[in-house]
């Protein structure tokens, strides 16, 4: 598989003024994969920049459009405090990556490989350890894209949310021993 070129793309901290270019990507990644549900309220998508304080949230941009996002926090902590952090044991210091997506019509040219890239970076910096995620359990591209970065499979669960039961794959990576 080749990959084009991500020169065009900037990373920057998600802006106050990001949030509905960052809610309209979500909306659009989402609706192609097999986990998506539609009216998902996103709290969190709601608070931009603040609702990510205790984390790292990137956008990467292309000519002055949003076209991909990926976010990571402590898992377990603060906002974010929830139904993850009862799925691993984790050794030491983890953090929960969320929010990867990258724009339906530009997918495939490594955007989200160099959004995460930096996440990663970022993350080993601030002390963490190790990096969990979920995925749909039926969402094959995503799987095949976090297997590609490292990550390991670690289970399959179904979880509830309000009027949603989704089956999910969970996954994890450790950062600290690079190979």
């Amino acid at each position: 598989m080749r990959v084009r070129s991500t020169s065009a793309l900037t990373v920057r901290h998600v802006r106050p003024g990001d949030g509905p270019a960052v809610r309209d990507l979500n909306e659009r990644a989402m609706a192609e994969t097999p986990e998506w549900v539609p009216d998902t309220p996103d709290a969190d998508l709601e608070r931009l920049p603040d609702s990510y304080a205790d984390g790292e949230f990137l956008v990467g941009t292309v000519g002055g459009d949003i076209v991909a996002t990926g976010a990571y926090v402590p898992l377990g902590t603060g906002e974010h405090a929830g139904w993850m952090a009862d799925e691993f044991d984790v050794d030491g210091r983890a953090a929960e990556v969320t929010r990867m997506r990258v724009d339906p019509d530009r997918q495939r040219r490594g955007y989200g490989r160099r959004i995460y890239r930096t996440l990663e970076r970022r993350a080993a910096g601030d002390g963490y350890r190790t990096l969990v995620l979920n995925t749909g359990a039926e969402n094959e591209r995503a799987r095949a894209f976090y297997e590609d970065l490292g990550f390991d499979s670690e289970d399959e669960v179904t979880v509830e949310f309000a009027d949603a039961t989704l089956d999910l794959a969970l996954y994890r990576k450790r950062i600290d021993e690079r190979s």
